[in-house]
């Protein structure tokens, strides 16, 4: 699934520690939220999602705001590893330290991606890799924001890991060698490259080896499987096809025709043709896969009829419902109903399913 900049399907956490980062240098918060769409008691709230858009234009309002050249590196240090839930707990549980770069890099959508990240190993050192979704040449202070608060989560992350001592074994940067590079050389203290074709920080192999203060492979099997669950979600709410899903779940009984269904999103029947091309996905497959998600759960969970069941899926007839369930999955409703659980999928994110089960 192709996620948009403006898909709110992130947690608030990164954006709430800037907030509280420059409201602390007596910068108030209604300044650094102003064209976000949101408000300090919303961005609050455990249940709030942002968008990629609403992140960036908090940090663009950072730039005006603040007169701290290093504020994403800032923030990059005050990131504590709890702040991201799940995620972090996942990281904080792992077998080795190796094993939590590669969950990290493996789960890296579960943060406020910004921009690609990559983790490598050679015979002597970890390598992570950083490069920025934004030119470094026509917007350089987003770019060096950018850098420098990944830079700075992977040091407030390893210390929170494994060990709070921890220094990098060497920075790579892209950008030019600053003025005043003392900022870098207490922050980072190693050996500091300028002027190199990537965005790197290295650690050493035996850093890999070490065991995290608070690992435990049954948390982390838990702690996996829901993040697994949480990528699902971001999947479901994700670009035009996470919006008509999301239609097609409220609507439940009586789904909207095309032409209705871009009526309430807002865009022609033509760009949503192309738009879900683009993901993969079409209107009858969307509905085929909220009809089945809906099917088999009031199959397993439910004693409704196949009368009641078909209505609540917009069929004419239980007939019309059967055919279409076999079609779907070779068996008919009744043997779906009546067969062992165990193993069964559910054919829609949990997410959906949660949402499902609060229609009616």
């Amino acid at each position: 699934m192709i996620h948009s900049a403006s898909d709110r399907i992130h947690a608030a956490s990164e954006l709430l520690a800037l907030v509280d980062l420059l409201t602390g240098d007596g910068i108030p918060a209604a300044l650094v939220l102003q064209r976000t769409g949101l408000d300090e008691k919303e961005l609050s709230s455990p249940d709030t999602l942002i968008s990629i858009n609403q992140m960036l234009t908090a940090i663009r309002n950072a730039f005006t705001l603040s007169d701290d050249p290093h504020v994403g590196l800032r923030l990059g240090l005050s990131m504590q590893i709890t702040m991201y839930g799940i995620y972090g707990f996942a990281l904080l549980s792992s077998a080795t330290c190796r094993s939590a770069c590669h969950f990290a890099e493996k789960y890296h959508a579960l943060t406020v991606p910004m921009g690609k990240q990559t983790f490598r190993e050679t015979s002597r050192h970890g390598i992570w890799s950083t490069e920025p979704d934004v030119n470094r040449t026509t917007d350089p202070k987003l770019y060096l924001f950018k850098v420098e608060h990944v830079l700075g989560t992977i040091i407030s992350f390893a210390k929170d890991i494994a060990d709070p001592d921890f220094s990098p074994a060497a920075i790579r940067l892209s950008c030019p060698k600053p003025v005043d590079p003392t900022v870098y050389e207490r922050v980072f203290n190693c050996s500091i490259q300028y002027d190199q074709p990537v965005n790197e920080l290295l650690v050493d192999v035996a850093w890999l080896e070490k065991t995290p203060r608070r690992a435990h492979e049954m948390t982390f099997s838990m702690v996996r499987q829901l993040c697994d669950e949480m990528v699902d979600r971001m999947a479901s709410s994700a670009g035009v096809a996470g919006r008509l899903r999301q239609l097609f779940v409220q609507s439940a009984g009586r789904f909207p025709a095309i032409d209705l269904a871009c009526e309430q999103l807002g865009i022609s029947a033509r760009t949503l043709r192309r738009k879900l091309t683009s993901e993969g996905t079409s209107y009858q497959s969307l509905l085929d896969e909220t009809r089945l998600g809906l099917a088999k759960k009031y199959l397993r969970e439910t004693e409704l009829t196949m009368d009641e069941i078909a209505s609540r899926l917009d069929y004419s007839d239980a007939s019309n419902f059967r055919h279409a369930f076999r079609r779907w999955t070779d068996m008919t409703p009744m043997e779906y109903r009546t067969g062992p659980s165990k193993g069964v999928e559910p054919a829609l994110p949990l997410s959906v399913l949660r949402i499902t089960s609060d229609s009616y």
